[in-house]
């Protein structure tokens, strides 16, 4: 097999904030480790990455193309995920589209997002940075996946490959117009969350820019709706696997860091819920009972116009509030029928499905309640535990069954040490402290915020940890296993890196926070 470590390949997987914190964590370790003289950071090749892993490898790759080292990527994101305001401010950016940088956006979640992580995260900086720079330090090759919702592919931002996919893609020149943060925000774009990016529109500079001319020329379709790269490869495996058979590159250690649990849970069925005396009403009697109490509040009104003044305002109220509520069903179901109609292409006519779902008027809200929630929750399930963990496990087999990659993959779970500890060979078990940070992180949901309850038991810190140890472990176990296959040129500098490593390991079991600590310490000028 060849040297390995000289030439690495890393994957950071999606998983909301989850994914960001730990693969910091992950780069933080690398950072650490040196081999012959040199950090194994320093012999990163190629970056790809998915969803939270975009934040981590966006930032990097910025980092590098601006000059600068890796504390200062990790000060910088460190902050941002402690400050955690993104929900907040992009709610805010919603209700006030006129302070928009890119007008020409589609004004919605995911582009009120793609706002704030231009700013926050990228410095207002566009992809001609990172494809024009000469030099990115130690990085070759960089890659940033969404998905392709039109042609149901990859849609890759790289810096030597097609910028799209084979059916669409641009040329270096056209992409150079879009911003970072919008390439962000198509990686991390998960559904269900957000909307679908509009490609090109919602990635040019303006109008009748040259991204917009390019897509024009090539006669593509006018938007293409771009999503979160991990609806088909949360790991970001494939970026890898074709780099390294198109792309000529040589890779002798991929490492694969992942946030996503090993065995999903199975589905749970939502509560159901009776609603008591309400929940036997149905859709038409409730629309029937407030219209009546709308009734009853003009009559109120009328009766005590030159009487009590208290009633006459509290009749007043009534109606108001029972007139909005009527308003507000007529609207929604209004806009339910035009949506639906949209979708089925008939516009100008009644869809037969609506009117057999007149039916549902009918069905006691309960039921409605609960026909709703199963299909909500099944939905989400489906998507996150069973289709994507089907996806992992058929890419995570591609690369240990592959002749190619079995020999030099690293599996950097997040549930790696704790679930392994016990058959793991030459290393000392982790003190029961280091157990509860890596289920603690483990256990955190996808999302790109931190709760109040996550804040306060220091969820962020946690999560780097994690990330730190797990490919300390992984390193360990890794030498320890493929110690027979190295040549005889390369195990004296391997045996002096598992030395390194198994002194890093047990400096974390003695103490969890040590190398976190260090790199949160001020720079020493």
């Amino acid at each position: 097999m060849p040297s390995p470590f000289k030439s690495i390949a890393i994957s950071l997987s999606g998983g909301g904030y989850r994914a960001t914190a730990f693969h910091l964590g992950a780069l933080s370790y690398l950072n650490q480790v040196d081999y012959e003289g040199t950090p194994l950071l320093q012999n990163v090749k190629l970056i790809s990455t998915i969803s939270g892993g975009t934040f981590t490898g966006v930032s990097y790759v910025l980092t590098l193309a601006k000059g600068n080292d890796f504390k200062s990527c990790f000060d910088k994101l460190y902050h941002l995920l402690q400050e955690d305001q993104l929900v907040i401010e992009a709610l805010q950016m919603v209700n006030t589209t006129s302070k928009w940088k890119a007008q020409d956006k589609n004004k919605d979640l995911i582009n009120a997002f793609s706002e704030i992580y231009q700013a926050k995260f990228c410095d207002h900086e566009h992809f001609s940075l990172l494809l024009g720079a000469n030099n990115l330090g130690h990085l070759d090759e960089f890659c940033f996946n969404a998905t392709d919702l039109y042609n149901t592919l990859p849609f890759r931002f790289q810096k030597t490959g097609k910028i799209g996919n084979g059916k669409m893609n641009v040329t270096k020149a056209a992409a150079a117009e879009i911003r970072l943060g919008d390439i962000m925000a198509a990686s991390s774009c998960f559904p269900g969350g957000f909307e679908p990016l509009a490609f090109p529109r919602d990635f040019m500079r303006e109008q009748n820019s040259t991204l917009a001319q390019y897509w024009k020329d090539q006669q593509y379709p006018k938007d293409i709706a771009l999503m979160d790269g991990g609806i088909l490869d949360n790991q970001g495996i494939e970026s890898v696997m074709l780099e390294y058979n198109a792309g000529g590159k040589t890779i002798d250690t991929y490492i694969v860091s992942d946030v996503s649990t090993r065995n999903a849970q199975p589905f749970q069925f939502p509560a159901t819920k009776t609603l008591g005396l309400f929940g036997k009403m149905t859709y038409k009697d409730l629309r029937v009972l407030v219209a009546v109490i709308a009734v009853l509040g003009i009559v109120g009104m009328v009766v005590l116009w030159n009487s009590y003044q208290v009633l006459l305002i509290l009749s007043a109220l009534i109606t108001t509030c029972s007139s909005l509520v009527l308003l507000a069903f007529f609207m929604i179901f209004r806009a339910f029928n035009r949506t639906i109609a949209q979708e089925l292409g008939t516009e100008q006519e009644t869809p037969a499905i609506l009117k057999n779902l007149d039916i549902l008027e009918k069905t006691p809200l309960s039921i409605l309640w609960n026909l709703i929630a199963v299909r909500l929750f099944s939905l989400g399930d489906i998507l996150e535990n069973t289709f994507m963990s089907r996806i992992r496990k058929l890419q995570v087999s591609s690369l240990y069954e592959s002749d190619i990659w079995k020999d030099i993959v690293i599996s950097n779970n997040i549930y790696s040490l704790f679930t392994d500890y016990k058959t793991a060979e030459g290393v000392p078990p982790p003190s029961p402290q280091i157990l509860a940070t890596l289920q603690k992180a483990a256990k955190m949901p996808t999302a790109l915020w931190f709760t109040s309850e996550e804040k306060a038991e220091g969820m962020l810190d946690k999560l780097i940890i994690s990330g730190q140890i797990n490919l300390c472990f992984q390193i360990l176990q890794y030498l320890i296993k493929k110690k027979n296959t190295f040549s005889p040129e390369d195990l004296s500098a391997l045996e002096v890196l598992y030395q390194t490593v198994l002194a890093d390991y047990e400096h974390f079991v003695a103490d969890e926070k040590w190398l976190l600590q260090d790199i949160k310490a001020p720079r020493i000028l």
